[in-house]
């Protein structure tokens, strides 16, 4: 039963969580970390509380999986070493779509600003998430959530803007 359970939110749900690790992370090259967040929430399954939405849910197991990872490697300095060395390799067209000028200004961008105002950014305003699902994600409340999403739009249309990159409407 778990098992087509986990089945069957992949196929709902594995674009939205290889975005938000593809944003999170800073790399492009999240496969691995889409994978074990779907075994680890198969593992899991059994702490899953149906009040949540399973996309909720997932979002939340790759966050804290990406953020111990990098807690016990320390490499979010080579993030941005990272993206440049990956700008060297061929892309597929996913990938060319995803990293279109337009996009790549605000990747970059969104990459600068500090992790909590990247989370906000990526889960309220990339994937289109809820107040309510971010402030699970997050572990946080609504009213904070709004005024962290608010405030980090500022700063990153500041980052933008510093940057000479258009934002259009953030």
């Amino acid at each position: 039963m778990e098992k087509n359970l986990i089945e069957k939110w992949f196929e709902l749900y594995e674009r939205d969580i290889t975005s938000f690790l593809i944003y999170y992370t800073g790399s492009m090259d999240v496969e691995d970390l889409v994978q074990e967040t779907f075994l680890r929430a198969w593992s899991k399954i059994n702490k899953y509380k149906e009040s949540a939405h399973p996309k909720t849910w997932l979002i939340s197991i790759a966050r804290n999986m990406v953020i111990d990872r990098y807690r016990r490697n320390r490499v979010w300095s080579k993030i941005k070493h990272t993206l440049l060395q990956e700008q060297n390799f061929s892309i597929n067209t996913e990938q060319h779509i995803i990293l279109n000028q337009a996009n790549s200004h605000l990747y970059n961008a969104i990459s600068k600003l500090p992790s909590t105002y990247k989370e906000v950014i990526i889960l309220k305003g990339i994937l289109e998430m809820s107040s309510k699902e971010v402030s699970r994600v997050m572990k946080s409340n609504e009213n904070s959530i709004n005024v962290m999403y608010h405030r980090s739009l500022k700063k990153l249309k500041t980052v933008m803007e510093k940057e000479g990159y258009e934002y259009g409407e953030l």
